[in-house]
Formats: structure tokens, sequence, C-alpha cells
């Protein structure tokens, strides 16, 4: 079970990205809402801990954004590859915690037997512009359900049929298109498309520029002294460069710091980049310094210029403690593709 850190327990969690897409188009309105009619409704002394996907970052309008970023400062949020696991481990450390979404987890009760038969998990609805809270049905599935619904959980996205389509899952993929969602992002962290014998953003649908295999993708996880705000993944070869400024390989360290707090952390701060699935990291000559911090907690600050490895029981500490960094335990999550797990197999066949 992860650290929790600093911030308080919270006695609801929320699935951020469902929520937001509650009507289909975007709004975090939804999420404010949700907030204040659980308040009215179940407990005015709530507290709420928000998971949201990374690619619903590329889908919020600018509002939208900087009230995710007002969350994570407040440490009441935090954003991954993959959100579904990581709600529900939060609600097994928390297991008084309610939890907010749309999602049935049909595919992860394995791993989580305790969703069989819960009545802790509530689906917002939605009348005449109000909300209400309807307790999702949990009722316990056949363990050959379940073990149908995972294999289904894991199929690969439409179009990959052919040997080089699935060989091309084994590897990270970049959008080079100025104008698409992805733009910004060094990894595509929603499953790509396969059309036409080529791998295409599933954001633009222009051919995508190949990077080094998945299984040597590590994930950053940056946090607020104990408090963890995002995880990101680092492909192969990839470098992510930590400071002040929004670019493709660039970490804003503004979207979860408040402005003084920012201002410590120089506009090129820090690089990291992965080498062989190795991390290695290097000071850029900032102005208020990295400390690496041992597993024993004794600390020495890092050369400029000079690269070193970073340690899975070591972290750093940016300007004093404003940021910390360090790496994740999980293996790259799998993307975001979503099969159909209503329907049984077999009657998927007939329908089809």
């Amino acid at each position: 079970m992860q650290s929790w850190g600093t911030a308080p327990p919270p006695s609801v969690i929320i699935d951020l990205s469902p929520i937001v897409l509650l009507r289909g188009e975007p709004r975090w309105d939804w999420v404010e809402s949700a907030v204040k009619a659980w308040r009215d409704q179940h407990d005015p002394r709530a507290r709420f801990y928000g998971v949201a996907d990374n690619s619903l970052w590329y889908k919020l309008d600018e509002s939208g954004k900087r009230k995710l970023s007002e969350w994570k400062r407040k440490r009441m949020a935090r954003s991954v590859s993959w959100a579904d696991p990581e709600v529900l481990e939060l609600a097994t450390q928390f297991e008084s915690a309610a939890v907010i979404t749309t999602d049935l987890f049909r595919d992860h009760r394995r791993e989580f037997p305790w969703l069989q038969g819960t009545d802790r998990i509530w689906k917002p609805v939605l009348a005449d512009d109000s909300m209400r809270f309807k307790q999702l049905d949990y009722t316990a599935i056949a363990p050959e359900e379940v073990s149908w619904r995972i294999e289904e959980a894991d199929l690969t996205p439409k179009g990959f049929k052919s040997p080089e389509a699935r060989d091309a899952l084994r590897y990270e993929w970049r959008c080079a298109s100025s104008g698409c969602v992805w733009a910004g992002k060094a990894v595509i962290e929603e499953d790509p498309a396969f059309r036409e014998g080529q791998v295409v953003c599933p954001g633009c649908s222009t051919p995508a520029v190949k990077l080094g295999p998945r299984e040597s993708t590590k994930e950053i996880v940056l946090l607020l002294g104990e408090d963890e705000v995002d995880r990101l993944p680092l492909a192969e070869r990839a470098v992510l460069t930590v400071g002040r400024g929004r670019d493709v390989g660039r970490y804003d360290v503004r979207e979860v710091l408040d402005d003084p707090t920012a201002n410590k952390v120089s506009r090129d701060h820090l690089r990291l980049t992965n080498t062989g699935g190795r991390i290695f990291v290097e000071e850029l000559g900032s102005k208020n310094g990295t400390r690496i911090v041992r597993a024993n907690g004794a600390s020495a600050p890092l050369q400029v210029g000079v690269q070193q490895v970073l340690a899975h029981a070591e972290h750093l500490s940016l300007a004093g403690g404003s940021l910390n960094i360090r790496l994740s335990g999980k293996k790259r999550p799998r993307g975001t593709y979503e099969p159909d797990l209503a329907t049984p197999p077999f009657l998927r066949a007939e329908r089809n």
C-alpha cells in the first residue's frame, strides 16, 4: 500500500475523468456540482480527493485546467496514466470512503475482491439541472464472468489484428502534428490507432512517431512534500526538463505550485533522461539547486552538468523541497482502450 502523505484522509474519492465527461463534452463544472451536491445531501464536512487520467488535461478548457491545477496545489487530486487502479487502491486504503464514478469496474474484481457486493460506490445523476447520487449495483458476479471481463479488458485496440500491428503496441508513440492535443506530450497516453498499415495518433489520425520499447518506459512521480500530484511516463531515450516553462518534453511546475513557490524553481532546473530503462538526472545550474536524498535519509547536492542514475529508493528535492521527484515502482500501465464489457462474448458474436 502506497504512502498517503500529509494531506487529511479523504471521505470521498472522485474518479474525475468520467465525471468531467458526464454528458459527453468535458466540463469541470460537473465536478464542482458533485462536491456541492454530496455535501448538501450526504456529508457537509466531506473531504474530497480526485484521480484523473493524464489524458483528461488535454480535453479540458483553460478554466478546467486551472481548476484541476488548483485541486493539485491543495493536495486534493493527482493525475496518473490510468486512473482506475489508482482509484481502487485509494478506496482499499481508505475503506470508509465513498467513491463517485460511473464505472462498475468489472474487470478489477479479482484484484479488488471487496468490490463484489460493495455499497460504497455512487454515480451522479443529472435531472432538471440538479444532481443526485444513485448507488451503483455491485452485486457479486460469477468468477467466470470476472475472467472474461479481464480478458476483454486486455484486448488490443480496434485495427491491431495483424502481427505487424500487434508488434507496434510494444512501443511508445509520439504525435508530431503541431495542431493536435497530443502535440505537447512526449508520449501519447491513449492507445494508438492503426490505419492503412501504419500507426496513427488517436487524436488527429496523422502518422505517429515511434519511440522506445514500452517495457523500458518508467513512471516519474511528482510530489508536494509527501503528497503525490502527478505521474508521467518517460519513454526510452525521452528527455524531460522540469522547470517553469511549457513545451514538448517539459514539465511546468506552475501547474502544481503557487507563484511564490514556483519562482524558487528555475526555468530550466532539472533534466531527466531515460537511457535503456534507467533514469539519469542532471542539475542544469538552477538558482536554488537540487538535492538527491538517499534511502537512509542522507542527502547531497546534484552537481551541475553531471548525470547520475536515480535509484528507486532515492528521491530528488528541488529548490529546498518545493517539489520532490521519485520513480514509481509500477510498470507502464495500459492505455485507455475501453472494450465492450457490458455484453458477454457469446452474445457479442451474435450481435456482430
